[in-house]
């Protein structure tokens, strides 16, 4: 009945942990084995407390062997404890180990497939600490807590079965004050708000996350503007906003909790007179005392492991909500691909598509158009007018909510993510440079190409000068080894990944917005010489750019407004013609003292 029910929280730990299991049984095994020996000595006190009374009258008539045989189960025992537990601990942190390997891996799997519009709204601290900080707790809690939480029940267990055949009347006198913990603590887990202050906390440390990368990414204009961390209001706001959730857990269980710990410790005040008014009316004396002295000693000796045991419960709260936002990656759905091969021709072909970030709101609006093959397409419009979006559906970075973009005649989502891939390269506006060498970051556009092709990209991208200047040259490290580029030389890097991997689809979004004069012309007829037999779209807000494209398309909040070349454009459309007038103040703009001339 219950065979397709979600699993949650622990349980989905384990799911998680896969083939894993067995060895996280075999270590919880083992760890209860370690428990059991661990309580050996109490009994073997016992017994020889009894041999020892037994003889009071009479040293030399003390058993001696029984007292040897006792030290030697006791011996046996601490060897089988010390092995036991070391054995626990490795195959616990071997498994843990894997475990994290693997979800990090999954999770990293996993966010490459993901449609862009997942990230839409998420800051790179919160799957930040998914990633690290929600795994590393996973992997504290394998590797140390779950063999805790199999001895902090095991130990409770077998101590009581003990104490039970002992004296039935002590023990349940023992149980008494765990029964009333319990009873407290179970008031404080299943409070209705507590699952809400636990996704509280959580939400605000992945606020609180993002910010911080966010400020640290933000330091350089901090630093100009000479501002104050006060003057970063969000970053000071989400760090308040974590410590007050914090504060409010706290104070939330702060009552219950004081009741629970002061009830948890004190079997010794329920033991030490009940044993005194058993002990008075024993038909021995003697007899009885080794029994009330063993549940003066081990009864009070059960808070450590049923503390434990608690503080672990508590802690699964943490995970369980951790390994929930980890399955909000993992059970995400990912954009489906069809097997279709790479298709006869590259013609694309937008029909009717339409795009919304926001419901209600379209970034994208009934678009119609298409980019033939072997031409350069240019791109313009205003800020916000739905270019980089369009792009990014060419691109499929998320699928249009209505319409259907193909390339040569294929639905885009027909063909396979590799064909796809192998099918469009994209230059963006930002560039992104891994901290590698000069020569890994090119060859991300083809990891398989010569270093002679490697060096023709880079020509062709006039970055190959800047390239040799570095002090390794290609085997120079961005970042590292004095080896810094400017924001312009980024993007020619990035450029030179296109040349190299030889797409028959390039996407080039303001590729050439940090160049300076002399080399945008040098990198435009590098993209003329690239764009031969290619569908080439270029997104630009410099119109000097796109002025020989065969067509240019202009958008403006999401709608195209108009299709054609540059002169027929200034002849018809007026959106174009006011951006090519901008365009030209904007080159005539200059300063002399205090005054622009235009």
């Amino acid at each position: 009945m219950n065979e397709g029910k979600e699993k949650s929280g622990f349980l989905r730990l384990l799911e998680l942990a896969g083939k894993k299991k067995t060895k996280l049984v075999a270590a919880c095994a083992l760890s209860v084995l370690s428990s059991a020996a661990k309580l050996v000595p109490y009994f073997t006190i016992y017994g020889i407390i009894v041999t020892m009374l037994g003889s009071y009258n009479d040293i030399s008539g003390m058993d001696k062997n029984r007292i040897m045989l006792f030290t030697g189960i006791t011996f046996a025992a601490a060897l089988v404890y010390g092995i036991c537990a070391y054995s626990s601990s490795a195959l616990a942190h071997t498994a843990a180990y894997d475990i994290i390997y693997e979800l990090r891996i999954r999770l990293l799997g996993k966010l490459g497939k993901l449609p862009s519009g997942f990230f839409t709204g998420k800051t790179q601290g919160g799957i930040k600490k998914i990633l690290s900080d929600d795994t590393e707790q996973v992997e504290i809690f394998v590797a140390h807590h779950l063999c805790d939480i199999a001895s902090s029940i095991a130990t409770p267990v077998f101590t009581l079965i003990y104490l039970f055949v002992m004296d039935w009347r002590l023990a349940l006198i023992t149980l008494v004050p765990i029964i009333i913990s319990l009873v407290l603590l179970t008031l404080c887990l299943v409070r209705p708000d507590k699952a809400s202050l636990q996704i509280e906390m959580h939400d605000s440390q992945e606020a609180m996350q993002g910010t911080i990368v966010q400020y640290i990414h933000g330091m350089p204009v901090i630093k100009i503007f000479n501002r104050s961390l006060a003057a970063f209001r969000r970053y000071e706001g989400d760090i308040n906003r974590f410590v007050s959730a914090v504060d409010k857990t706290a104070r939330a269980n702060a009552w219950p909790m004081s009741a629970y710990y002061v009830f948890f410790g004190a079997q010794l005040l329920f033991l030490l007179p009940s044993s005194a008014w058993i002990l008075s009316r024993a038909e021995s004396y003697i007899d009885y005392l080794p029994v009330a002295l063993l549940f003066l000693l081990v009864g009070t000796g059960l808070r450590e492991p049923m503390e434990n045991m608690m503080q672990m419960v508590i802690l699964s709260g943490r995970i369980t909500e951790g390994v929930k936002r980890m399955d909000g990656i993992l059970k995400t759905p990912e954009l489906v691909c069809g097997g279709c091969n790479m298709p006869g021709s590259f013609d694309i072909e937008i029909s009717g598509v339409s795009y919304s970030y926001t419901p209600g709101i379209k970034a994208v609006n009934n678009v119609n158009c298409t980019l033939g093959q072997g031409t350069i397409t240019g791109l313009a419009g205003p800020s916000g007018g739905g270019k980089s979006t369009l792009a990014a559906l060419l691109l499929r970075f998320f699928d249009p909510d209505n319409g259907v973009i193909k390339i040569g005649g294929t639905d885009l989502r027909d063909f396979s993510a590799e064909t796809l891939s192998n099918l469009v390269s994209y230059v963006f506006q930002e560039s992104v440079i891994f901290h590698d060498t000069v020569e890994n970051n090119i060859r991300m556009g083809n990891k398989e190409a010569s270093m002679e092709q490697v060096i023709e990209a880079a020509k062709a991208a006039e970055i190959h000068d800047v390239i040799m200047a570095l002090p390794n040259g290609y085997k120079s490290v961005i970042g590292g080894d004095g080896a810094f580029l400017s924001g312009g030389e980024q993007q020619r890097l990035s450029i030179a990944r296109v040349f190299l991997r030889n797409t028959p689809i390039v996407i080039l979004d303001e590729a050439t917005a940090y160049a300076d004069a002399e080399n945008e012309a040098k990198i435009q007829n590098a993209f003329a010489r690239m764009a031969k037999d290619k569908t080439v779209l270029i997104i630009a807000h410099r119109l000097k750019t796109i002025e020989k494209a065969d067509q240019i398309l202009i958008m403006k909040d999401g709608h195209l407004l108009d299709c054609g070349k540059h002169m027929e454009l200034l002849a018809r459309c007026n959106e174009y013609k006011e951006m090519v007038d901008a365009n030209e103040r904007r080159n005539n703009w200059t300063i002399k003292g205090m005054e622009s001339k235009v």
